[in-house]
């Protein structure tokens, strides 16, 4: 599985090395005074393209603990990049699992933030078809006190798929709800 996913690195020496999944490396270079949050020409941390890479071979640490080992030391989980997408963003985008998912929205990610097309993480999620993703962030919005109430995705006659998402505030007394489908949580929803 040796997926290659385009990171301009810039001769940023970090970059290169959580792209190739180095944590010793990645270790060695904070500690002898690398930015954790610089970035490259598109915007893109080393949080960033430790969510992104595909890079695997024998000297490659998990997706999960290098993530966790940048977070632990600082990086920013809500850096935007120059096209507005977050490390949640490219956590979704790329397929990185809910244990990277759960590790970012524990360390602050905000899963609300939308980039530049107005997607957010749970957009790349739903178009990215992972579940299990998916059910981390509805959770997280929960607890942060909003709910996901409307989501749609559409096929134009050209095929292009687009995904939308409203959050709400939940109602204050469930009693209150006059219409089921203000009553509908994420939960009673089926994702297909």
């Amino acid at each position: 599985m040796n997926e290659t996913v385009e990171v301009p690195t810039d001769g940023n020496s970090l970059i290169r090395a959580v792209y190739q999944s180095r944590l010793r490396l990645t270790r060695l270079l904070l500690e002898g005074g690398a930015y954790i949050n610089e970035s490259n020409d598109r915007g893109e941390t080393p949080l960033m393209i430790a969510c992104r890479t595909k890079h695997v071979d024998s000297q490659s640490v998990s997706k999960a603990k290098m993530v966790q080992y940048l977070l632990e030391n600082k990086a920013d989980p809500n850096i935007q990049d120059k096209s507005g997408k977050t490390a949640l963003m490219h956590a979704c985008l790329e397929k990185a699992g809910s244990e990277v998912i759960s590790l970012l929205l524990k360390s602050g990610a905000d899963p609300s933030l939308q980039d530049h097309s107005n997607c957010s993480a749970l957009v790349y999620a739903i178009n990215s078809e992972d579940k299990e993703t998916l059910k981390v962030l509805l959770n997280a919005c929960r607890e942060r006190g909003k709910e996901v109430i409307i989501i749609t995705t559409d096929k134009s006659p050209s095929g292009k798929q687009t995904t939308k998402q409203y959050l709400n505030v939940p109602p204050a007394d469930s009693g209150e709800c006059h219409f089921p489908s203000a009553c509908t949580s994420p939960s009673e929803i089926e994702l297909k």
